[in-house]
């Protein structure tokens, strides 16, 4: 599942698993007044449903549990998460060195000995997220390399596939223009049309390829968000009604604006509609169409917040496996005849361009896809 998470600072998570109610509190109060979410569990088997409802960003775990011990149960969470996925800290008063060794031998990422210390405490903790996001960060910077490397080769195809495909394309669909005008039977037109038709279609792929290839130098203008919804939804409407669809709007009368480019904005949103239209096609009959404001989750930077817009659809969910590459570059579930794969990667790209992101949740019920962009200052 790709969670619906802002792109400002993490709300990070620690699982504290202590059977001591009063140890418990303390740890608690030391770490919530540094300002993480926490989460308590008292005993053995309570961490590991705890871990399997909500993965935390970090687990501080006493080894002295009933039921199923610490340690047992950092060997488990280790079977199924690396030390960059989930940091465990043990926390015992077993110091001599063959329980050290027993607890990094079952996974641990550091050993906190009895009775700790709050400021320990915090700068262990930190530390290990501190060393947590570095990594994260440093995969997101290469994928993000890779990606470059991707569309640096991509352009120089695709300027040649266009300059190649372009010239006869012109060429077939004026001869077939020409076939129309000439020859009225009615038999002849339908299969002209079907070529224009397919002209048009290679048209489109050799387009998508050169926008995602090379991209387009936007704009910084104001951007009224609900208009921009709007009318984006209105060259759909028809389609939409023909398909059995009900579009809902739910736009707040007050909504902060961007700063953009209209026109590619446009296209992110038209891909989302697009998308969810073809989703819809066997089963589903809402699309619903959201937007809001946070203005807390930019305050940190001294932003102005982020203006969300949702498109719900209530069509079938995406399936696990296939909902973590939705935006790569030419991964797509649909017909050969029907799409190039590019739209939600276009989508992407234009997004992070404009400093926001896109996401997407798949769950019972449907699907939503999450444009988020920085509000306008000012």
């Amino acid at each position: 599942m790709i969670p619906l998470l802002p792109p400002g600072p993490p709300d990070e998570h620690v699982l504290v698993v202590e059977d001591d109610p009063a140890s418990a509190r303390v740890l608690r109060s030391i770490l919530e007044q540094a300002g993480y979410r926490v989460s308590l569990a008292h005993d053995g088997p309570e961490a590991l449903a705890e871990l399997d409802r909500e993965l935390p960003d970090l687990l501080l775990l006493d080894w002295m549990l009933p039921g199923i011990s610490g340690l047992e149960v950092c060997h488990r969470a280790r079977q199924r998460w690396n030390a960059l996925a989930l940091p465990i800290l043990i926390v015992t008063a077993k110091n001599d060195p063959e329980s050290v060794y027993a607890a990094f031998d079952a996974g641990a990422s550091d050993h906190i000995a009895k009775p700790f210390r709050g400021a320990e405490i915090r700068a262990r903790i930190a530390a290990h997220l501190r060393t947590k996001a570095l990594v994260e960060e440093r995969g997101r910077m290469e994928e993000h390399l890779r990606e470059r490397e991707k569309l640096s080769s991509l352009g120089l195809l695709a300027s040649g596939v266009a300059h190649d495909l372009n010239n006869p394309l012109a060429v077939i669909y004026g001869h077939a223009q020409l076939i129309l005008r000439r020859d009225p039977d009615p038999a002849a037109e339908d299969h002209v049309r079907a070529i224009m038709s397919g002209v048009e279609r290679c048209r489109r792929i050799v387009g998508d390829l050169l926008d995602f290839a090379r991209g387009r130098p936007g704009t910084h203008e104001p951007v009224d968000v609900p208009a921009l919804v709007r009318s984006t939804l209105a060259m759909r409407e028809g389609d939409l009604r023909d398909a059995g669809i009900a579009a809902v709007l739910e736009l707040p009368p007050e909504l902060p604006g961007v700063t953009g480019d209209a026109h590619q904005l446009q296209q992110v949103f038209l891909n989302v509609i697009l998308n969810a239209e073809q989703a819809m096609r066997d089963a589903g009959r809402t699309l619903r169409i959201s937007a809001s404001a946070d203005a807390a989750a930019g305050a940190d930077d001294g932003g102005a917040g982020w203006v969300s817009v949702d498109f719900f659809n209530d069509g079938p969910s995406i399936p696990p496996e296939v909902l973590p590459r939705i935006f790569e570059p030419f991964f797509t579930t649909k017909p050969k005849d029907e799409g190039t794969g590019l739209g939600l990667a276009i989508s992407r790209r234009i997004v992070r361009e404009h400093g926001g992101e896109i996401l997407a949740e798949s769950r019972q019920g449907g699907t939503v896809f999450r444009v988020r962009l920085p509000a306008r200052v000012g």
